[in-house]
């Protein structure tokens, strides 16, 4: 038997290491020893060239330096030796998640489950690679297999509910939660996310319950006190909430920005003065409040969408009825027909017409379900097909307009056919207006064309840097 400098002794096998070779070296790996293991397992392959288990343990290794490249060359090169394993493919599958590479995750994935059925990571990785590709119906069918093969799989049950949550079906999403929790009643991410599916649907004291248990569980959960944030609906509340992420995490980004602004709006500038001396002032949520700086007045401040949705109701005439374009599942229209009545909804239900940056066309899609409500009149279709006709034939003045179509081209295309609609007491909310990585490109560009091409300005009466919602009325109209 002979020995490596290391004093790792090594069979005179053809095709694999001992037992013993084998052991050392994942617990090299296990114990976090990665640069090691690397070089006792590539000591090895010099001698077993043709070890699959080598060439996997290497790959996981490089996975762990980040060096995902070699680590799926490692893997392939342990699939040509072995190429019916299920486990080498499934891995291969997460270097390539890892790497960024979903489209090459999802086909591994697959050929795992076609080599072994019932292997449920592997429908939990695949379920978890659609959702990043944004293709949430075939994720959620991958989540429901695993779980027809594993009913009381926890960690799959919480996947489910985020991308039932993200598909715009909440009270799925919430039930998906609860049964992570039934499995795992101390699953404080599930508790988090319940919160976050509530507080989209309206729920805001419920929201907070499921974080205040998330915090419970795990004292020092920044998310879940970042998520506080958002149920709040006084800037002092705000800011204890806040001060309590910073607390926990004093690099929590989002955080300490957020902060800059809730001290801005309370009459301290001394943050917002110093974070644009700094590195942060080309921050999205930096130049949103660069520009609010800017304005005649402060507008109101909020931090969910609805206490933001009611005082902006107070503000309207709510003897008229409202219009929205961009409706998806009809949380926000059913929120708002509740006081109006009468709502009039365009969208296509089936998602985003174009690219809107990193987000693909076909995203938020309502698989083309039109919601059932009362007092709500529903248009399919493009806008561009669709508002000509509509606005051709007199229509009601509205007493507040709801732009969520995200996307400029869609939204300047809402406000040049709905002119005929608004007077100067109308509201225009903009879902999507300020905080967003290009938010200048998208709804504040489409408002800012459209008030030049008709001579307007408009005066911005609220404002949230937490749901990037901000609501104007047209000056000049």
């Amino acid at each position: 038997m002979a020995e490596t400098k290391e004093g790792i002794p090594i069979a005179a096998n053809p095709r694999n290491p001992t037992q013993e070779q084998a052991q050392y070296i994942v617990q090299l790996y296990t114990q976090g020893n990665l640069q090691q293991a690397l070089v006792q397992g590539s000591q090895l392959l010099q001698t077993f060239p043709d070890s699959s288990f080598l060439h996997n343990i290497l790959g996981a290794t490089h996975v762990g330096l980040g060096q995902f490249d070699t680590a799926i060359a490692s893997y392939q090169q342990a699939l040509k030796i072995n190429p019916d394993d299920a486990k080498t493919y499934f891995n291969l599958g997460n270097a390539f998640n890892d790497k960024g590479d979903q489209g090459a995750a999802i086909k591994s994935y697959k050929q795992t489950l076609k080599i072994d059925p019932r292997y449920v990571l592997a429908y939990n990785n695949m379920g978890n690679a659609l959702k990043d590709e944004g293709d949430l119906v075939q994720a959620i069918d991958s989540y429901k297999q695993a779980l027809n093969i594993e009913p009381d799989y926890a960690e799959v049950h919480n996947n489910l509910g985020n991308a039932l949550k993200d598909s715009g079906n909440l009270e799925q999403a919430i039930s998906s939660y609860r049964r992570a929790l039934q499995v795992m009643p101390d699953y404080a991410e599930a508790y988090n996310n319940m919160g976050s599916a509530l507080k989209d649907k309206g729920d805001l004291e419920q929201a907070r319950n499921s974080y205040t248990q998330a915090l419970k569980i795990r004292p020092d959960y920044t998310d879940a006190a970042w998520n506080m944030v958002g149920t709040t609906e006084l800037v002092e509340d705000a800011q204890v909430w806040v001060e309590r992420c910073l607390a926990m995490d004093q690099n929590y980004l989002n955080a300490k920005i957020q902060l800059c602004v809730v001290k801005y709006f309370r009459g301290d500038k001394r943050n917002f003065d110093e974070l644009r001396q700094s590195s942060l002032r080309d921050h999205p949520t930096m130049r949103s409040l660069e520009w609010v700086s800017k304005l005649p007045e402060l507008p109101e401040l909020h931090f969910n969408r609805w206490s933001f949705f009611d005082s902006i109701i107070e503000l309207s005439d709510q003897d008229r009825p409202f219009y929205e374009f961009g409706v998806f599942t009809g949380e926000a229209f059913k929120y708002l027909v509740n006081t109006f009545k009468k709502g009039f909804g365009f969208d296509t239900f089936e998602g985003l017409p174009e690219d809107w940056h990193e987000e693909k066309a076909g995203s938020y899609s309502s698989a083309g379900n039109i919601p059932t409500v009362m007092g709500g009149e529903f248009i399919a279709g493009r806008f561009e097909d669709t508002l000509p006709a509509f606005f051709s034939e007199p229509r009601p003045i509205a007493s507040l307009i709801n732009f969520d179509a995200d996307l400029y081209s869609s939204t300047i295309c809402a406000l040049d056919n709905s002119k005929s609609v608004i007077d100067s007491h109308t509201i225009l909310i903009f879902d999507e207006f300020i905080v967003n990585e290009h938010w200048e490109q998208d709804e504040y560009k489409a408002l800012n064309e459209f008030c030049a091409a008709n001579n307007y300005t408009f005066e911005v009466l609220a404002v949230s840097f937490f749901t990037k919602q901000t609501a104007v009325r047209l000056v000049g109209i």
